[in-house]
């Protein structure tokens, strides 16, 4: 994830190309669904109630990173290829 985004961030500054809002969003979306996938496995420590919520939102904030980690590269790989 993370050498997807500064990869990303990279090719941004080189070309100075500005960032989508509707970008940004997925991003927070997706930063926002990790931390609550991690909130939730800490109270699974402290109450086994949330033990099947917390294995829920990790499969859902799994799929929402990969699913925008795919955006990132097919938008790298686009701008590459148009800047060649």
């Amino acid at each position: 994830g993370m050498v997807i985004t500064a990869s990303r961030l990279l090719a941004m500054d080189m070309y100075a190309i500005q960032p989508d809002p509707c970008d940004n969003r997925l991003i927070r979306f997706n930063n926002c669904l990790q931390l609550l996938a991690c909130i939730c496995h800490i109270l699974a420590l402290c109450n086994d109630a949330f033990r099947d919520l917390a294995c829920i939102i990790d499969c859902i904030a799994d799929c929402v990173f990969l699913s925008t980690a795919g955006c990132m590269m097919g938008q790298l790989h686009r701008e590459l290829d148009v800047r060649k």
